[in-house]
């Protein structure tokens, strides 16, 4: 994935539904771990929306691989009850834009909520003091064509009018 391009379909609701790869550099001086949260907001001054919480991640890891297992913690999902990554699967048609942050942190989180509890609110609680630095990864999501043939309409029109 690129900043600012669309997600691919692998790593959607569409697709496989399997976490996105990542790799980051340059972690600030006393790293000792990095947590990832992947969100977005549906409408203006909606709450956000998280997909994937990971955390407790080693400060030697500089990237995971797609459908990453093994590394770190999963926290909750807004979607699903797994402790998992939960794929975007928008509802309705247009460009969603979702944003990946790493979080470089000088402690591992201390959290006051366990599993399910492990919501996106929770965890910048919990990193709120530790948090020596960060980077964003902003990419975009949109199933117009996708909605449009589930609702048995003509796609051509909403291909159209795509910015």
């Amino acid at each position: 994935m690129t900043e600012g391009g669309a997600i691919p379909k692998e790593f959607t609701g569409d697709g496989a539904g399997i976490s996105p790869p990542l790799e980051w550099k340059g972690a600030p001086a006393g790293t000792k771990s990095f947590v990832v949260i992947m969100h977005h907001f549906p409408h203006e001054g909606d709450p956000a929306r998280w997909y994937w919480i990971l955390y407790n991640i080693p400060n030697t890891v500089t990237s995971l691989a797609k459908a990453t297992k093994g590394v770190g913690v999963n926290g909750s999902n807004c979607v699903g009850p797994d402790l998992a990554y939960a794929p975007p699967h928008s509802k309705g048609p247009g460009v969603k834009k979702y944003t990946i942050t790493v979080y470089a942190l000088s402690a591992q989180p201390k959290l006051t909520v366990t599993g399910k509890q492990i919501n996106r609110d929770a965890m910048l609680a919990a990193i709120k003091d530790i948090t020596l630095g960060q980077a964003e990864l902003n990419f975009t999501y949109d199933r117009t064509d996708v909605v449009s043939a589930e609702k048995g309409g003509d796609t051509s029109s909403a291909k159209g009018s795509r910015r």
